[in-house]
This record gives structure tokens, sequence and C-alpha cells, in this order.
């Protein structure tokens, strides 16, 4: 959505190969950028000028950074001169954004924009994914710098998890008289999600998603799924959960469907598969806690 405060930055895309997509709202800029994340595990990108334009992001934010869709948001502000003047649009942009965001930051100095630009580029893309944004003042988008950088940095990514726990999950699983895979959020992953699939094509388990992992089991492999859960335990995929012995939880974050809800037994063997090691509460504390990519490639 372009606006006074961030046209440098649109004049600079009439040199570029970047696709511009002009939207009706701020909100649905943001929607549309967590979608591409969602879908390619690239960020999107919502561009939008000061005051109202950069507010206006919230919800789609706030979605993004919940729902861990990596997207980024620029943000154009007033010069730096009227920063902490009562003028048009101005306003304190970081404040306002850093509770829906896992980083906000305002450049003031344009030789930072690279590094500005990368770091929230890092912050969307690192497990547990989500919104990063950017507040950048009309004088510093309009302003030249020879600052770059160099290359591409990778993301940082965690080791192998060690041999003999995955042996030992796979023991458990195949001794298991009523295993239950319970898919979450970071399964939607592309990669993730073929990887699930690959396993799930060879083995008889079932099934049950969180509802942001709609749609990771394929209409050729629905034999293997049972259904979704709810907030008020009433669904197949509650039932389910709860009559299993062994239950496996991949790509799962608390936020999607609190443990106490779904897991009435602490002492139940639960193996832990994802990204990111599994929060320690008083009703889940798993004894396979196989925090790898290696598992999730």
């Amino acid at each position: 959505m372009p606006g006074a405060k961030i046209d440098a930055v649109f004049d600079a895309m009439l040199d570029s190969e970047l696709e511009l997509v002009v939207c009706r709202h701020e909100q649905n800029a943001a929607f549309m950028a967590a979608a591409v994340g969602r879908l390619t595990g690239t960020p999107g990108v919502a561009l939008v000028t000061s005051g109202p334009g950069t507010t206006n992001l919230a919800t789609g934010l706030i979605t993004a950074t919940t729902e861990q869709d990596p997207m980024i948001a620029i943000c154009g502000a007033v010069a730096r001169a009227d920063r902490l003047k009562r003028t048009h649009q101005s306003m304190d942009a970081t404040a306002a954004l850093n509770p829906f965001t896992k980083y906000t930051g305002e450049v003031n100095d344009p030789g930072n924009v690279p590094e500005a630009v990368a770091n929230a580029i890092r912050a969307a893309m690192t497990v547990p994914r989500g919104a990063a944004a950017v507040v950048l003042p009309a004088d510093v988008s309009a302003a030249a710098t020879s600052e770059a950088i160099v290359a591409p940095s990778p993301l940082p990514r965690l080791g192998a998890a060690p041999a003999d726990l995955i042996d030992q999950a796979a023991k458990l699983i195949r001794a298991a008289a009523r295993p239950v895979l319970f898919v979450g959020v970071r399964v939607g992953d592309y990669r993730t999600c073929a990887t699930l699939r690959e396993l799930l094509a060879v083995t008889d388990l079932p099934v049950v998603e969180t509802f942001q992992a709609a749609g990771v089991v394929s209409r050729e492999l629905e034999d293997h799924f049972v259904g979704r859960v709810g907030l008020f335990r009433n669904q197949p995929g509650d039932v389910l959960i709860s009559q299993a012995d062994v239950l496996v939880t991949v790509g799962f974050d608390p936020v999607e469907y609190d443990p106490r809800l779904w897991n009435a037994d602490p002492a139940r063997t639960v193996i832990h598969i994802d990204e990111v090691p599994a929060e320690i509460t008083t009703t889940t504390s798993p004894r396979w806690n196989c925090a790898a990519t290696s598992l999730l490639p």
C-alpha cells in the first residue's frame, strides 16, 4: 500500500525484478505476505506507509507470529527530524509493533538498512517462525548508502538427534499397542510435510492434526487420517489421542492446543519430534525429546 513516507522504496522498485502487488488494505497485505511465507518458506513482504498504514498491520502480524508464518513488514515513518514532534502520522512505530512481532527495528542511519533487513529476515525464518518489521523514516529510505551485506548468511541449524534416541523412539512406536501421530503447525513446512507423507506411505500409523496442520495428510493417504482436535475435546481425534499408549507429537506447538486439554496422563509416553525442544509443563514432559532437523529435513 503506497504512501508518502514510503514512496522512495516504491521508486527503487521500478528498477528491480520484485513482484509488486498493490492491495486495498494493509491488513490484506499482511495476510497475503504471511500466506507466501507459509506456502513457500520464503517470507512475503508487506510494504506500508506511516501512521495508520503501519497500525493497520497489527492483526496480520500477530496472526503470522502466532501461526508461525514467516513474513516481513517494511513500514514508512516521518523523517528523523520530526520523530519527536507532534506532526502528521508521527508515532513510536517500534513500540506499537513490538507486541506483534518477533523483531522490530527502526533504522536511524542509511548504512544500517541492509543489516536491519537481514536481521528481520533471519528472525522471521528462525523457528518458531513469525513476523518481523523494519521501520524506515522517510529521509533514511530516500538517502544513498554504499553499505551492503556481502553474502547471505544461512540460518543456524540444530544438530542431528542422537542415533540412540532415534532408535529408542522407533522401538517404542513398534512396541506400542495404540501409537498415534499428533501433528502440528510446523509440519506445514513443505519439506517436513513431504517427509511425513513418506512415513505414512510405509506404515499403518494413524494421524490426528491440529487445525494449523490441516491438509498435511494428502487425499491418497486419507486412510491414516482420523480427524482434527478442537478446544472442546469432542472430536474423534481427541478420543484417539486420549487412548494412545505412545503419542508422537510432530511439529506441535502448545499455542495450538493446550497440553492440559489432551494429556490427562502426564506419565504417558510422549515422543516429541520437532525443530525446537518441547516446553516442559506439569502436564507434558516428553520422555523422548528429539529436537533435530534430521528428523524434519
